[in-house]
């Protein structure tokens, strides 16, 4: 009697295996790639909208940044996940871990790719000018080869101070530009989104 007890006992105690359908597998799965799609696409725009506004971020902490980047992406897709099938209700701790992770990583690989290919490049003509002698200085600024429109293009230096804007053909003119003094004068091109960049004229003695 008692080992039929002990024998009923240890039935009792087996865990139940939960048998998983075909239809719960494929929704399980497709659940799955909205998890990674939707966090994707939030750590890409993210990106964009970090680096819009704040190019590389250098003056900012970035704790700061990814604190908020995880709890507004968190809010976000708390909302979005319903409206997409998903059972938010099933979330544990380790797949609200796993989104997040994944905002933070497209946020960072996406951001690093822009930062890697925002950068303005500007060609200046003539390369070098004459001291006391008034110059046309023509700037032309692309970025990877394409035409930048609505570039602000600085030029400075001894006794010039200018600022002009290129034109949907990417180029900024500034007319009878005179240098004061020897040394160079300084071309800064930017823009909202892009990372700055420079040249310089060389100026040449009189002769």
């Amino acid at each position: 009697m008692k080992e039929k007890i002990e024998k009923v006992d240890k039935i009792e105690a087996e865990p139940v295996v939960k048998v998983i359908t075909p239809a719960e597998r494929k929704r399980l799965l497709i659940e799955g790639i909205k998890k990674t799609a939707v966090p994707a696409f939030m750590g890409a725009f993210f990106a964009v909208v970090l680096f819009m506004n704040f190019y590389d971020a250098q003056d900012k902490h970035w704790l700061y940044v990814l604190l908020l980047v995880v709890l507004v992406s968190y809010y976000v897709q708390k909302l979005v996940y319903p409206l997409l099938g998903v059972k938010v209700s099933e979330f544990e701790t380790k797949d609200w871990l796993y989104v997040e992770a994944m905002t933070i990583i497209f946020l960072l690989v996406s951001w690093t790719l822009l930062l890697n290919t925002g950068t303005l490049d500007v060609a200046v003509t003539p390369v070098s000018i004459t001291l006391d002698s008034p110059e046309n200085v023509i700037a032309s600024v692309t970025s990877n080869s394409l035409i930048i429109e609505g570039a602000t293009v600085y030029l400075s230096g001894t006794g010039v101070n200018m600022t002009n804007i290129t034109g949907s053909d990417g180029i900024a003119y500034f007319y009878n530009v005179k240098a004061k003094g020897p040394g160079n004068l300084t071309l800064v091109s930017t823009k909202n989104g892009y990372i700055h960049n420079s040249t310089n004229i060389t100026i040449n003695a009189i002769k």
